[in-house]
């Protein structure tokens, strides 16, 4: 898997393909898995939100970020206003230098979204910790890891319906 950018001309994104993305992540995120086997798996959600917030800041914003995370912390059963919290900042700060990260190459796409991923699981640890619960521990911040190692997938998958062959 090569780390260059696309150099395809690309279709325009509908935003009924958006919408059906955050749904189908909200499903994943929905699906009851064994105890413990969710330690490893990313926050879908959170990384479709950096996704489209990069690649399309005008269609999804901290405003969309906040709803999403409203949605996380219902369909998680957690602290309420946890998740909408920690993606408005995320997506605050992947808006910021929104210019600058989508013309990075994937390898560099992938350690900024590593960061952006990290930060918002401290986020969740700070707020779960300020209102009275235990630390969860340091595998609590493997699924950021995870996510960045899947980030260029994320990418190629999500460009997979709007190639346009250049000639």
């Amino acid at each position: 898997m090569t780390f260059e950018r696309p150099k395809e001309l690309l279709k325009p994104v509908k935003r009924r393909f958006i919408l059906f993305t955050f749904v189908f992540a909200v499903l994943i995120e929905l699906i009851p898995l064994p105890h413990g086997s969710t330690r490893w798996l990313p926050d879908f959600i959170g990384m479709l939100i950096l996704y489209w917030v990069i690649n399309q800041p005008r269609r999804v914003n901290i405003g969309t970020a906040f709803l999403l995370g409203l949605v996380a912390d219902i369909s998680t059963a957690g602290l309420f206003g946890q998740h909408a919290l920690a993606y408005s900042i995320t997506a605050y700060l992947a808006l910021a230098r929104q210019r600058q990260v989508v013309m990075f190459n994937l390898g560099q796409q992938t350690l900024v979204v590593l960061g952006l991923l990290l930060t918002n699981q401290i986020i969740m640890v700070v707020v779960r910790m300020l209102t009275g619960s235990a630390f969860v521990g340091w595998g609590y911040f493997l699924p950021p890891l995870i996510g960045a190692l899947l980030w260029p997938l994320l990418t190629k998958l999500m460009l997979m319906p709007y190639r346009h062959n250049a000639v």
